[in-house]
């Protein structure tokens, strides 16, 4: 049995994992897809102390290393559910059953759709949610970027280095983004912006994006569209728990603890002011600290 299985890799779970290593407590990782979570859909992050304009996958790789210099374990595979039995959590995943005395939930977001016909078969033919994933498919073709906040912002100046056209679609008349970020956008030559606008509809040619339609009327001819609408909690498999609020985010206390003794929570998956990646680090000390002040 362990200590504590954290459920999540991105800097938040394996700030824990880091953490709690140090602590002696004996923990197990586990994530179903690649490790640094979000991590690795960002070109660069500029806005972590200590490190400069670094590429968001190699954050992630670092994150790994770390893990695996401190010999810390972790799985792939995909979390199914967890349940309570004497105390006892047992997390099952699509391969084993794990048992811990506590569990920490650092599952993060997925990202949200307009829910508009075939968009959901279109995704990876034309629809992406990630640039830097898919961005080198459209090379000198025309694309649409969908949102206001900064991770469209960052995106698209992405995209405009690799694609001939960069069409920005914001469905209010102002930017929600870093004004840095901002200005280097309006000042990029291939990128265009499109205010107060909707996609009314996707339109496809040999089962690939081939335009879409505004609600204004306007048509584009663009090969690719990236959706950056935000964001809702990766919480699908803790519906059993009765731990979540009406909106699918985990509920805590101060010391991110659930309604359940020893289940806890931690970054983008609860409800706060700040979604940054140095909160995410910060919630998993704190909540390290209280399982650990337990365990002693």
């Amino acid at each position: 049995m362990y200590d504590l299985i954290v459920i999540g890799m991105g800097i938040g779970g394996i700030t824990a994992g880091i953490y709690a290593e140090r602590a002696n407590l004996n923990v197990l990782l586990i994530d179903k897809g690649a490790p640094g979570g979000m991590l690795n859909n960002i070109e660069t992050v500029s806005n972590y102390p200590g490190l400069v304009n670094i590429k968001g996958t190699d954050f992630a790789k670092n994150l790994l290393d770390q893990v695996k210099d401190l010999e810390i374990p972790y799985k792939f595979e995909e979390v199914i559910s967890v349940k309570v039995k004497d105390d006892i959590k047992i997390v099952k995943t699509n391969k084993e059953e794990y048992q811990a005395k506590n569990v920490i939930i650092a599952t993060g977001t997925k990202p949200k759709f307009l829910g508009l016909d075939k968009e959901k078969d279109l995704l990876g033919r034309g629809i992406s949610t990630c640039a830097t994933c898919d961005g080198a498919f459209y090379k000198d073709k025309d694309v649409a970027v969908i949102g206001s906040g900064s991770s469209a912002l960052q995106e698209s100046l992405y995209l405009a280095k690799i694609c001939h056209k960069v069409y920005i679609l914001n469905r209010k008349n102002r930017f929600k983004g870093e004004k840095l970020l901002e200005k280097k956008v309006k000042n990029t030559e291939n990128i265009e912006l499109i205010y107060e606008v909707n996609v009314k509809e996707y339109n496809e040619k040999d089962g690939k994006i081939d335009n879409i339609i505004l609600d204004n009327g306007q048509k584009l001819n663009v090969a690719g569209v990236f959706i950056y609408i935000g964001y809702k909690p990766n919480t699908d498999m803790f519906q059993d728990l009765n731990i979540l609020d009406e909106t699918g985010y985990v509920q805590v206390n101060e010391k991110y603890e659930t309604n359940i003794d020893g289940i806890y929570a931690i970054g983008d998956v609860i409800k706060k002011n700040v979604y940054q990646l140095v909160t995410a680090a910060n919630d998993a000390v704190y909540a390290v600290s209280n399982i650990t002040k337990i365990n002693n």
